[in-house]
């Protein structure tokens, strides 16, 4: 900051031909000046760099597109990285302090003034991005802080628990309702028809929507920290439904939440990367880069909406559980790396999921460590539900019962992937929801600004219809606000999205089956997401 209140912020600029060039940037306090942001820039460097300007340009040129950061990024300690993809720079980290100056050629601020004013440009917002042109963005973020702040309040703690217990309560009663009926209805006299093999439909019904709740309601707020404070006293874990306890190890995992996925590795790659780097390139949730091969492809569209149905009833152990590991794996690299030590990554594909099909490719070139991983994480969940449960079958009917058994656990599982396909992939995706090619500062205003335009809510309000949403209905509450709990979601909900109304914030709520269509659209290359730095 000097005196005539602008701010400075050095920024390092690193191209793919090895040059290294600092940048000097000035921005306006307010940062707003009819409607637009301004950015002014001046460069030296050791080699040129043609595309300069580009740099401060929201055009595409030379087939980049580039990021024109605003002036509300550029608070104090915040840090914003804008891609490239052309002969200019592979990244730029701008920062509110001087955390690069070692990195930094220096330039007089007098020098720098003159030479930014000559490159001063406005960033153009389109016509759908005219919302951001007057946003007082400091504002809605004060309200939506105060909100957080409200629902925080230790007078909810018992509420809360009492609430989670009450939805867990409801997930063991259909999964062990289903196994009832799946064992009363034959001695009952209610058989399946013969050509189900004895395969219950009905329970397995129950048993999906009770492995659902137990990963999107239960694992998932709790994993989050939602009932941290409620379940600790001075730093103490009091309770079991605190992240440090909950679900970790073999025997929580069995006993608190079982699926395909290992907790640890889930907590990686959700709580970690995407939801701190939500819509950005980082994100390893981000469906249309996820789906880049289908969308670009040449496969007729027929083609691409077949294996898009495909991949909802088996996403959750061909996609989801690889790709977790993969991310796990590649964060005990990048701190082993720190450390000078070295922990290679058994799962190749970079910046691309890894899935089942990679796996199972590697191994037959003899990459076999990825394949062991993947076994021990699907052991559990897999034993369980299609060894232990067939056996508790044939011990009560026979072969018939095993049979039985293991046909509904099949179909409980394909239904289950179905159910968290449309509740979960559709969370982020549409042809009204932001992808960023910046970063954000976490808990930033823009942090928050992001959680709201790049996420969408369905039909809340009440806890049977929330409990059949999976509570992941509250996507914008819950994006913004990743700690809290599920009762608190639900009580804030009409405040923030009046809060939003009241700014002009998009506030995207529609029927999860509308956003299903926005979904497979965007997956097979027919609808494509809105982009921050282009002005939408």
């Amino acid at each position: 900051r000097n005196p005539r209140g602008w701010r400075v912020a050095r920024v390092v600029c690193e191209s793919r031909t090895g040059g290294t060039h600092t940048h000097a940037h000035r921005t306006a306090r307010d940062g707003r000046d009819g409607g637009t942001r301004i950015m002014m820039t001046t460069m030296t460097s050791r080699v040129t760099l043609a595309p300069v300007k580009a740099l401060t340009s929201a055009k595409r040129a030379n087939g980049a597109r580039s990021g024109c950061v605003g002036a509300t990024s550029m608070r104090r300690g915040a840090s914003v990285v804008v891609r490239g993809q052309g002969a200019g720079a592979s990244s730029m980290k701008a920062r509110g302090d001087d955390a690069g100056a070692n990195r930094a050629i220096a330039i007089g601020e007098d020098g720098a003034a003159a030479a930014m004013e000559s490159f001063a440009e406005k960033m153009q917002y389109n016509a759908t991005g005219k919302w951001r042109e007057n946003l007082d963005l400091a504002g809605w973020a004060a309200e939506m802080r105060a909100i957080e702040k409200e629902y925080k309040s230790p007078e909810h703690y018992e509420g809360d628990v009492k609430h989670l217990k009450k939805i867990l309560t409801w997930a063991n009663v259909c999964y062990f309702g289903g196994l009832a009926l799946l064992i009363g209805m034959p001695m009952a006299g209610y058989p399946m028809p013969a050509w189900l093999n004895g395969m219950n439909p009905i329970a397995a019904l129950l048993m999906s929507t009770a492995i659902c709740a137990r990963w999107t309601m239960v694992g998932h707020h709790t994993c989050h920290g939602g009932y941290n404070a409620a379940q600790s006293t001075n730093g103490e874990v009091t309770g079991r439904f605190h992240r440090r306890k909950f679900a970790r190890g073999l025997w929580r995992r069995c006993t608190d939440w079982m699926d395909w996925m290992l907790p640890e590795a889930w907590d990686v790659e959700h709580n970690h990367l995407h939801h701190y780097q939500l819509g950005e390139d980082a994100d390893p949730d981000l469906v249309e880069r996820n789906m880049s091969e289908l969308r670009e492809g040449n496969t007729p569209m027929v083609s691409r909406y077949l294996q898009v149905a495909g991949l909802a009833l088996v996403w959750k152990w061909f996609y989801y559980a690889p790709n977790t590991l993969k991310e796990l794996h590649a964060r005990r690299a990048r701190e082993a790396e720190k450390n000078g030590q070295v922990a290679e990554n058994p799962f190749k594909t970079g910046t691309l999921p890894s899935t089942v099909l990679t796996v199972t490719q590697g191994a037959f070139k003899g990459e076999l460590a990825a394949l062991g991983e993947m076994i021990k994480c699907f052991a559990p969940y897999a034993l369980w539900s299609f060894a232990a449960l067939p056996a508790l079958g044939y011990a009560v009917a026979g072969p018939a019962g095993a049979l039985a058994f293991f046909m509904t656990s099949v179909l409980a599982d394909v239904m289950t992937n179905i159910h968290s396909f449309i509740i979960i992939a559709t969370n982020h995706v549409g042809d009204d929801i932001y992808r960023f090619e910046s970063e954000t500062k976490p808990r930033s205003d823009d942090f928050y600004l992001r959680a709201v335009i790049g996420s969408a809510n369905f039909k809340t309000g009440g806890d049977v219809n929330d409990f059949m949403h999976g509570w992941l209905n509250y996507q914008i509450e819950h994006h913004m606000f990743p700690d809290m709990s599920m009762r608190a979601y639900q009580n804030m909900q009409p405040r923030v999205k009046a809060v939003c109304e009241k700014y002009g914030v998009p506030y995207v709520q529609e029927s999860v089956f509308k956003r299903l269509g926005q979904l497979v659209d965007v997956m097979v290359g027919k609808r494509s997401m809105l982009v921050w730095e282009r002005g939408d």
